[in-house]
């Protein structure tokens, strides 16, 4: 059930990357904040740091809400996400919450100054950016 909701984060809203040695070209250009729109005007559900820090978050309105910190690259053509579960923080149901994946990776579809577009089980995910870090 928590790869679900990860998943209902990154690929209704999320992902993975590893931070070893400097962000990639690419993904300085997409370091920024996320929001799935239809899951939360106010949060994010990626927040990409030009550090190479990220906090994914999963999304269910009025029943649960989660974080967990980690770190993040782009390598060749996905978004890798490097996540520590000890860091999660939760606000709702927290038995919802099941595993939570060390390593995330999807594949980056196209990205421009304001969206992100994600690749996950054959299904494309819009991502819209609020900001740039």
């Amino acid at each position: 059930m928590r790869n679900a909701l990860i998943l209902a984060c990154c690929a209704p809203g999320l992902l993975a990357a590893t931070a070893c040695g400097g962000l990639s070209s690419e993904a300085k250009q997409i370091a920024g904040d996320y929001f799935n729109t239809e899951l939360s005007q106010t949060e994010p559900v990626m927040e990409l740091g030009k550090d190479g820090r990220c906090v994914i978050r999963a999304i269910r309105p009025g029943v649960l809400t989660y974080s967990v910190d980690g770190t993040w690259n782009v390598e060749n053509d996905s978004l890798v996400i490097m996540l520590d579960p000890s860091t999660l923080q939760s606000r709702g149901d927290s038995t919802l919450i099941g595993d939570i994946p060390e390593r995330y990776a999807v594949r980056i579809i196209d990205h421009t100054d304001f969206n992100l577009t994600l690749e996950q089980g054959g299904a494309s995910y819009l991502y819209t950016r609020h900001n740039s870090k």
